[in-house]
């Protein structure tokens, strides 16, 4: 077996703070506000539920609301946004049925991903991806979970590398930026998937891509399981 080589230091993304400036300093005004806005919407420096105020966005941004408006419509298409009639523009707040909906897809992507990265990975990116995990802090405490869910997001998103499928993470992509924008905390705890973490990782070490894709599908399979009964739980305190 590799020695395991150091795991990689990763950038924290939920609840950044704010950057010294918003402005925007050069050409092609679209592009650049609008990956401005997706930023700040995906690392949940404006939060689900919030509008949007364009009057002191386009201020701080130092530009005129037309660009501003067409970054919007973009992030709109991509269900980020949405326009809420005669009150306004808010970051799109997704209810636990539609996560439950959006957990579906990603159990077909990267179940597919974990099949095709059988074939593909390295056992030293295995030890590496392992590493991560091992002697790390599974409390419940907000540092503990945060760390955790860093390499979670990193552990996916490898695998998703690793299948070397332009297509498939670029279908990926559009699935996690609903999905970072969402999630603040974890659907379930470490001490439950982490095991599970380890059996995708033995999986893809012996190269077998059915089993692969199967301990990937039912990862994920677990987390609509219990999206769904939380969804079914506030139905029916509504009602």
């Amino acid at each position: 077996m590799a020695s395991p080589t150091k795991a990689p230091r990763f950038r924290r993304t939920a609840r950044l703070a704010p950057p010294p400036s918003l402005r925007i300093e050069h050409e092609s005004l679209d592009d650049k506000i609008y990956a401005r806005l997706r930023t700040l919407i995906v690392e949940r420096r404006i939060l689900p539920g919030e509008r949007i105020l364009q009057d002191r966005l386009a201020r701080e941004m130092g530009v005129s609301r037309t660009p501003l408006v067409n970054a919007l419509k973009r992030l709109a298409q991509e269900r980020l946004v949405e326009w809420v009639s005669r009150r306004g523009i808010y970051v799109k707040r997704f209810t636990k049925r539609q996560m439950a909906r959006l957990f579906e897809v990603r159990e077909a992507l990267e179940g597919l991903s974990a099949r095709v990265a059988a074939t593909r990975i390295e056992p030293t990116e295995v030890d590496r991806l392992a590493e991560m995990f091992r002697s790390l802090d599974i409390t419940p405490t907000p540092a503990a979970v945060r760390r955790y869910v860093e390499r979670d997001r990193y552990f996916h998103w490898r695998i998703v590398e690793i299948a070397g499928n332009e297509q498939l993470a670029h279908a990926m992509e559009s699935v996690n930026m609903m999905f970072f924008a969402w999630q603040d905390g974890l659907v379930r705890l470490p001490e439950e998937t982490i095991d599970e973490h380890m059996a995708i990782l033995e999986a893809l070490r012996r190269g077998d891509p059915d089993a692969s894709e199967a301990a990937m599908r039912l990862h994920i399979r677990r987390s609509v399981e219990r999206l769904e009964h939380e969804a079914e739980a506030e139905e029916a305190q509504r009602t």
